[in-house]
């Protein structure tokens, strides 16, 4: 939980840090902009972490190996690891990241239209 708390404060001092470089001004509707593109791309990135350990390019990329390489290369494909074998990350730190971003938007964006 204290984990959680810390990510959460940090992403929200990067956004306000955010808003202040690129827009020069604090307000309520650059703070909803800036937000929407960190979260977005938080969760986008945790999608494609999440898609790529399923295995689901795995067929897709040794395939291609084949088809694009020489025939003397072709001893080499097998020894070669899927793309599932080869990230690492965890897709719930992006996931952990960008939700409370995006409802912390949801709220400002409630408050900004009443």
């Amino acid at each position: 939980m204290k984990k959680i708390a810390l990510n959460v404060i940090v992403n929200q001092l990067l956004i306000l840090v955010l808003v202040l470089i690129l827009h020069r001004k604090l307000t309520i509707l650059e703070y909803i902009n800036i937000s929407f593109y960190l979260g977005s791309l938080f969760l986008a990135i945790g999608i494609l972490v999440l898609i790529l350990q399923s295995g689901f390019f795995d067929f897709f990329s040794t395939s291609m190996k084949k088809v694009l390489s020489r025939k003397h290369e072709q001893t080499e494909l097998t020894s070669m690891r899927p793309p599932s074998e080869v990230i690492s990350m965890k897709a719930s730190f992006f996931f952990r990241s960008g939700l409370p971003i995006i409802l912390f938007m949801l709220v400002a964006l409630y408050f900004y239209s009443y």
